[in-house]
């Protein structure tokens, strides 16, 4: 069995471009070298966002192949499910985490900036996917792979998702209330702990770092998923979904949204500032794979770039300092047009240069076994 969802590659990539975007802005900051940075205040949560896109995303597809394949077979083959995304997932954040972990201090060092870092502590927290709980209760240091803070809460995430289904495939619009339910009280009791409790969470967000706290994108995402697969639902809200404009509207406020434009309380920032964008992106990604979409991203370099989009996610942090020490190296202009648009753009190609060459020389053999364990067959799930 088949499943082939459009447009998706191309959010993907969206979700990617964002990190980035703030990323490259942070970067700057970083030098403390008074870098043009006009897009700063708009860019300074981009990355949240996408991250929150990715895991609303994650929910949606990854959902929506257990319901099918349960369907299909009246089963989850757990271990099969396991070792697909074992397949997907770890040679490249295991093979790049140790090359990270043994390599930060002749980088750093070239950089100008040596440090000796706790290369077996980070390993440690490496090989148990627990990178996020590194940063709120572990050892902070320069080395660490903090943007594996959200594969390493996918995977959290993923240990009982088959499960789940797999039990309560019956009953799994309550488990997605539940996921929801969850994810929004596990905000208000860390941040109880945080305020009243004053637990040190290593001066990190534990809302935005906390697996339980994460559960209500991938929540979103499930619920998107269920109405989609539940034909005689979907019956029912199809005029919304497919309206091109209602499509454009909720596009139109999420963007708004992300780049602060919309006056929104302290409260909801605080709270549910990845709740909020989670149940747009939901209705969009769901929009977009009916294929009655008010924009067409069925491009092959939208698909190329989807496709490559968890390689441009691993590598663009490291890529984009590298090229950044090379502009301040080998250019003497400190222009608004070479720092804000050309930089940031640079750091997109090149990113995505690598990760196409590392998915189709070192990812794309355990991409084909993976293929051996997949019941419903989707690209990159």
């Amino acid at each position: 069995m088949r499943v082939y969802f459009k447009n998706l590659d191309g959010i993907r990539f969206i979700a990617a471009f964002l990190v980035i975007l703030q990323h490259t802005a942070e970067y700057k900051v970083d030098t403390g070298k008074n870098l043009p940075n006009h897009f700063l205040p708009y860019f300074k949560d981009f990355g949240s966002y996408g991250v929150t896109l990715f895991f609303v995303l994650s929910g949606f597809l990854i959902f929506y192949l257990l319901f099918a394949e349960h369907e299909m077979k009246k089963t989850i083959d757990v271990k099969s499910f396991y070792i697909r995304r074992v397949l997907r997932i770890w040679p490249l954040y295991l093979g790049f985490g140790l090359v990270l972990i043994f390599g930060i201090d002749y980088i750093l060092k070239l950089m100008g900036t040596p440090v000796n870092t706790p290369e077996f502590t980070n390993l440690f927290f490496l090989l148990i996917f627990s990178i996020n709980f590194q940063l709120l209760f572990g050892q902070l240091n320069r080395g660490i792979i903090e943007l594996y803070w959200s594969v390493c809460i996918e995977e959290q995430f993923y240990l009982f998702a088959p499960l789940l289904v797999k039990k309560w495939f019956h009953k799994m619009v309550y488990v997605i209330i539940a996921f929801i339910v969850i994810g929004i009280s596990s905000k208000f009791f860390m941040r109880w702990l945080d305020i009243v409790k004053h637990v040190d969470f290593n001066h990190n967000n534990p809302l935005y770092l906390f697996t339980l706290c994460r559960i209500d994108n991938f929540g979103v995402g499930a619920l998107a998923a269920y109405l989609y697969f539940r034909k005689d639902l979907y019956a029912k809200i199809k005029p919304y979904i497919e309206n091109k404009w209602i499509q454009v509207a909720a596009a139109c406020f999420v963007t708004l949204y992300m780049i602060k434009v919309l006056p929104m309380p302290a409260f909801e920032q605080e709270y549910f500032f990845s709740t909020t964008p989670a149940l747009f992106f939901a209705y969009l990604i769901l929009a977009a794979s009916t294929g009655h979409f008010f924009i067409n991203l069925e491009k092959p370099i939208l698909k190329s770039l989807g496709k490559y989009s968890y390689g441009i996610y691993v590598f663009h942090a490291t890529v984009s300092q590298l090229l950044l020490f090379a502009f301040l190296k080998l250019i003497p202009q400190k222009t608004t047009l070479l720092y804000d648009i050309v930089y940031p753009l640079s750091c997109t190609v090149l990113t995505a240069i690598v990760a196409g060459l590392s998915y189709e020389i070192y990812e794309k053999p355990f991409m084909k076994l993976k293929q051996k364990f997949t019941i419903v067959k989707n690209r990159d799930t």
